[in-house]
C-alpha cells in the first residue's frame, strides 16, 4: 500500500476526468462568444485549485484548507452550471471528495450535505429543464453523493488506520529489540562479569602469596590488570546496552501522564540515531515528564520529537494551568550537563502566565552503519 501513499495525488488529480462537460460545451457551441472567456477562466480556476489541493493542500494540517475548498469549488460548480444554463452534477462531485478526505466524519459528512444541497438548489433555479427531469436529476444527486462521499471518508479511515499499523509495527519492534538488549545486558553481566570478578580475585590472591622476586608475578600483575580491563570494558558494555530509548520512554512518558490525569499528544517523526543521541533524549523526555507530573499542574501536555537542519529536536509543552513554573533545578541542570557532553543545548522557558516549554537541541544524528566505535566516544 506504500505506493497508494506515494502515488494516490496524482491518481487523485485523474477525477478532473468528471470535467468533461466543460470541453463537450466548447466542443457543442453552447457557449456563446460573450459568455466563454468567463467560462474559460472559471473551469481553469476550478482545475488548478483543485490541483493545488490534489498536491499541496492536502498536506495542511487545518480544517480551514479542505473546507475552503470544497466551498471554493463548489461556487466555481454553480457558476459553471449557469454559463452552461444545465445542471451538470459532475462539478459537484469533487468537492464531495474534498470534503470526505479531508475532514472527520462528523465535519466531511455535514460538508457533503451542505454540497448536495448547494447542488439541488442550483439544479432547481437553472430551471432548463422540464419539472419530471429536474425531480430525476435531483434522486441521481444523492446516490452520487453517498457513493463519492463516503468513498472519500472510506479512503481517509483506510489511510489513518494504515499509518496506525505501521507506526504500531515499528513500536512492536522497537520494544522486541529493547527487551532482547536487556536480555544481552543481562546475561553478559551474569556470565561474564562474575567470571572476570572471579579471575581478579584470585589473581589478587596470587600476587600476595606469591614472593616479589619469584618467578612468573609480574605475568600475573600483567593478568590481573587485563583482567580488571576487561572487567570494566564488560560493564561499560552493560551500561550501554541499559541506556534509555526513545520508544521505551515516549511509552513511559505516555502512560504515566494518562494516569496523572494529564492529556497528552506525542509526535514523533525522527528516524534511527546513534545510541548516545538516544539515550540523552530519553533523559530529556523522562526528566521533562516528571516534572510535568509533579510541578505544573498542567492539564495538556505536548512531546515532540523532529529533524530540523541536521539537528534533532526534542520539546516538551504544557499549559501550566496558571501554575508558575520555575526555571531553574538540579534536574534541568543534569540534563544540562548531559546535553553538553553530546554537544547539545537545552532551552527551558517559562510562561509567567502559565506553561512551560523545554526544547532540547542535539547537533548530530548518526545511523547504526556511522556509529563511532567505543575507543572513538572515549577519545
Amino acid at each position: 500500500m506504500a505506493w497508494v501513499e506515494r502515488y494516490g495525488k496524482y491518481f487523485a488529480l485523474a477525477l478532473l476526468v468528471l470535467m468533461w462537460p466543460v470541453v463537450d460545451a466548447y466542443q457543442s457551441g453552447s457557449i456563446t462568444a460573450d459568455r466563454a472567456s468567463i467560462f474559460g477562466f472559471t473551469g481553469a480556476a476550478y482545475a488548478l485549485i483543485y490541483g493545488w489541493y490534489c498536491l499541496h493542500g492536502y498536506k495542511r494540517r487545518s480544517v480551514v484548507v479542505p473546507i475552503a475548498t470544497a466551498l471554493g469549488l463548489s461556487l466555481l460548480a454553480v457558476v459553471l452550471e449557469h454559463l452552461v444554463r444545465m445542471p451538470e452534477a459532475n462539478f459537484f462531485l469533487i468537492p464531495m471528495m474534498v470534503a470526505g478526505f479531508g475532514l472527520t466524519t462528523r465535519y466531511a459528512v455535514l460538508l457533503i450535505a451542505v454540497v448536495t444541497a448547494t447542488s439541488i438548489v442550483d439544479t432547481i433555479a437553472t430551471g432548463s429543464l422540464p419539472p419530471s427531469r429536474n425531480i430525476v436529476q435531483v434522486l441521481l444527486l444523492i446516490p452520487a453523493a453517498l457513493l463519492f462521499g463516503g468513498a472519500a471518508i472510506a479512503l481517509r479511515y483506510l489511510m489513518n488506520t494504515l499509518g496506525e499499523l505501521r507506526s504500531a509495527r515499528a513500536e512492536i519492534a522497537q520494544h522486541a529489540a529493547d527487551r532482547e538488549r536487556s536480555r544481552i545486558a543481562r546475561d553478559l553481566h551474569d556470565l561474564l562479569g562474575h567470571s572476570l570478578s572471579l579471575i581478579t580475585l584470585k589473581g589478587e590472591l596470587a600476587t600476595r602469596l606469591l614472593p616479589e622476586e619469584a618467578a612468573g608475578t609480574n605475568e600475573i600483575r600483567e593478568m590481573l590488570a587485563l583482567s580488571r580491563d576487561a572487567l570494566q570494558q564488560v560493564r561499560e558494555a552493560v551500561s550501554g546496552y541499559r541506556k534509555p530509548t526513545l520508544a521505551t520512554e515516549l511509552t513511559a512518558a505516555q502512560i504515566a501522564l494518562k494516569a496523572a490525569a494529564i492529556e497528552v499528544a506525542i509526535d514523533q517523526s525522527v528516524g534511527v540515531l546513534e545510541r548516545e543521541t538516544e539515550a540523552v533524549l530519553g533523559w530529556v523526555i523522562r526528566e521533562a515528564t516528571t516534572n510535568v507530573i509533579r510541578h505544573s499542574g498542567a492539564k495538556k501536555c505536548r512531546i515532540s520529537l523532529s529533524e530540523v537542519d541536521g539537528h534533532v529536536e526534542a520539546e516538551v509543552t504544557n499549559d501550566g494551568w496558571r501554575v508558575v513554573q520555575h526555571q531553574t533545578g538540579n534536574g534541568i541542570r543534569g540534563l544540562e550537563e548531559r546535553l553538553a557532553a553530546v554537544g547539545g543545548t537545552l532551552d527551558a522557558t517559562a510562561d509567567p502566565h502559565g506553561g512551560f516549554r523545554l526544547r532540547a537541541t542535539i547537533p548530530e544524528i548518526m545511523a547504526p552503519s556511522v556509529m563511532r566505535t567505543p575507543s572513538e566516544l572515549r577519545r
